[in-house]
C-alpha cells in the first residue's frame, strides 16, 4: 500500500476516536470586526467548546447579510447574527425580538436562563436541523430621529424610515403609524439616516459608534428613550455538524456572559452624549404599549411573523414583574 493511503487511513481513524474533534465553522456578524466585543466573546466561547469534541475556527463579518447567506448555503456550521436576521430559521427564537415584547435586560436573563434550566423550552429552539445555542443581549432598540420635535406617534405620519428589509414585523410598525417604509439593512441603514435620505431609524446603541449615526443626530436630532424591542445576537447552527449534547452545553455557556454582554451594552449606551435623548411622559406609556400588543397580535394571527407560544413566555415574565399590567388580565397573548 502506497505511503499516501496509509498516511490517509491513519488520519481517518484518529478522528473517529472518541475525544478527537472534528473541526466546525462559525459565521460571526460583529460590525466592529475582530475589534468587537461579540467576536472577542466567540473567541472565548471556542476555547470552551474544545472540551466538548468541538473545534471552532471563526470567519468573521461586518455584512450580516452574508454571515447568514453562507450559513444557509452551508458555507459555516454555525452562524452569530441578530435574531431578526434568523427569523426564517427558528420563529420561536426570532419572536425574543417581537416589538414591545422585552424592554428590560432583567426580562431577557430569565428566558436565557429558562433554556438551560427546562428541556422542554430548549426543544422549542431546535426547527429542521437547525438549533438556537445561545442567546446573548445586543441592547435595547430606540428610535433615532434627525429632527427632535418628531416624538410622538403622531408626527411619525408620513416620515420617511429606514426599515429592514428582511424584519416581517418592521412593515406592519411602520404603516401602523403612517410613516414611509423605506428598505435597509445593517450596512445601508446608517449611510441612509446620516445623509439625510431617510428621516428616522432603530438601531440598539451598539450601532451609535460602528455606524456613525452622531453624524445623522447633528444639529437638531435626537433618540427617543422608549424601548421598542430588544436587539439579541444568536448562535444558531446545523445541529447534525456537532457533538451530541453540543447545543444544551453551549446556551449553558452563553447564559453565563449575559451580565457581560450587558455591561457591553450599557458602556455602549453611555457613549450617546445626554443631549440627544428624548424623554417620553409616563402618561404615554400605556398607549404605547396597548399600539405594541395590537401590532404583536397581527404579526401572530394575520401574518405567521411571531411564534405565539414565545409571546406568551413573554407575557408571563411581563407580568411577573409587574401584575398591574392589563395584558395580566385580559392575556390576549
Amino acid at each position: 500500500m502506497k505511503l499516501q493511503s496509509l498516511a490517509a487511513l491513519a488520519l481517518a481513524g484518529l478522528l473517529a476516536l472518541p475525544g478527537i474533534a472534528n473541526a466546525q465553522t462559525l459565521c460571526v456578524y460583529d460590525p466592529a470586526g475582530k475589534s468587537g466585543e461579540y467576536y472577542r466573546t466567540v473567541e472565548d466561547f471556542t476555547l470552551a467548546a474544545s472540551a466538548w469534541g468541538a473545534k471552532l475556527t471563526i470567519e468573521t463579518y461586518t455584512d450580516e447579510e452574508t454571515a447568514a447567506k453562507d450559513y444557509e448555503a452551508g458555507k459555516c456550521d454555525g452562524v452569530v447574527a441578530t435574531g431578526v436576521r434568523l427569523q426564517r430559521f427558528n420563529r420561536f427564537a426570532s419572536t425574543i425580538e417581537a416589538i414591545g415584547a422585552i424592554t428590560d435586560y432583567a426580562v431577557l436573563k430569565q428566558l436565557v436562563n429558562s433554556f438551560v434550566r427546562y428541556p422542554s423550552a430548549a426543544a422549542k429552539l431546535e426547527h429542521q436541523g437547525h438549533e438556537t445555542a445561545g442567546v446573548l443581549p445586543a441592547g435595547l432598540v430606540y428610535l433615532f430621529v434627525r429632527d427632535r420635535n418628531i416624538d410622538t406617534v403622531e408626527e411619525l405620519a408620513g416620515k420617511r424610515i429606514a426599515t429592514m428589509d428582511y424584519d416581517k414585523a418592521a412593515p406592519v410598525m411602520v404603516d401602523r403609524v403612517g410613516a414611509v417604509m423605506v428598505p435597509a439593512d445593517l450596512g445601508s441603514f446608517g449611510p441612509k439616516f446620516n445623509n439625510g435620505n431617510v428621516d428616522a431609524c432603530y438601531m440598539s446603541a451598539v450601532a451609535y459608534q460602528p455606524f456613525e449615526l452622531w453624524r445623522g443626530l447633528e444639529p437638531k436630532g435626537g433618540v427617543v428613550r422608549l424601548p421598542l424591542a430588544m436587539a439579541t445576537l444568536q448562535l444558531l447552527i446545523h445541529k447534525d455538524e456537532f457533538p451530541e449534547g453540543f447545543g444544551a452545553k453551549s446556551r449553558e455557556w452563553f447564559a453565563g456572559q449575559f451580565d457581560r454582554a450587558v455591561a457591553a451594552v450599557k458602556k455602549e449606551e453611555a457613549k450617546i452624549p445626554a443631549k440627544y435623548w428624548i424623554d417620553i411622559p409616563a402618561s404615554d406609556m400605556p398607549g404605547f404599549d396597548d399600539m405594541f400588543l395590537q401590532v404583536r397580535l397581527d404579526l401572530r394571527d394575520k401574518t405567521k411573523a411571531y411564534d405565539g407560544g414565545m409571546l406568551s413566555v413573554l407575557r408571563k415574565l411581563r407580568c411577573a414583574k409587574d401584575g398591574s399590567r392589563s395584558e395580566c388580565v385580559e392575556k390576549k397573548e
